[in-house]
């Protein structure tokens, strides 16, 4: 048996690169517009702490999971192995800038004291994260599978799935042939020209048409 070394890239990352950077981006967007249009934060903060400290965050979490996932490809002798993605969670943003820190914000006047709100939020987030990691192995041996995987199934539909697919169909002549090119490409097998990934293709598409 001959071992070989995981790979640190394969074709199909192509893909997971301007997809995921496409889905990174446009997060990073509305994170901005929020926090300078809605919470009325001055652009020193947002742009000389609040984005730069988010950059950092990406890229120390895809480092390590990347790292983790290396030593599971290396230790179980598997070819399949993909790290998990790092970003921004959306449902989670909206959630912490409308229930959090815009009411504090509007209550004392001030954005500055919604920002610290929200820093208190996600300081005391991290403990109950922390729990999670020692309990989530006990509730995922009692709980039924279907149970898990419905609930995550749930969130996937409604925020991951039917937002963006409404938001093709608002603006149809450019989502329908962007959708029509990744689909023929996973699902039919379809190669661009020189093997350029359907992800970036799709994004050319789109920048063309709009």
């Amino acid at each position: 048996m001959i071992e070989t070394k995981p790979k640190f890239w394969v074709p199909g990352d192509w893909n997971a690169l301007f997809g995921f950077g496409t889905n990174i981006l446009v997060n990073l967007l509305t994170l901005t517009a929020l926090l300078r249009f809605v919470l009325k934060m001055p652009d020193e903060i947002v742009f000389g702490r609040i984005l730069p400290a988010t950059g950092l965050m990406l890229c120390l979490s895809t480092l390590y999971y990347a790292w983790l996932a290396y030593g599971l490809a290396e230790k179980t002798g598997r070819t399949d192995v993909c790290a998990l993605p790092s970003g921004i969670s959306v449902p989670h943003m909206f959630i912490v800038v409308f229930v959090i820190m815009l009411p504090i914000a509007q209550k004392t006047g001030d954005p500055m004291k919604g920002w610290e709100a929200g820093l208190t939020w996600v300081f005391v987030q991290s403990f109950v994260l922390m729990a999670g990691g020692f309990v989530g192995p006990l509730i995922r041996r009692i709980t039924p599978r279907a149970a898990l995987l419905g609930t995550l199934a749930g969130v996937s539909v409604t925020f991951i799935s039917m937002k963006p697919a409404l938001e093709m169909f608002l603006t149809p002549m450019i989502g329908i042939p962007c959708l029509a090119i990744i689909l023929v490409s996973w699902f039919g097998g379809v190669r661009y020209f020189k093997g350029i990934p359907a992800g970036l293709v799709a994004i050319a598409v789109g920048t063309a048409i709009a």
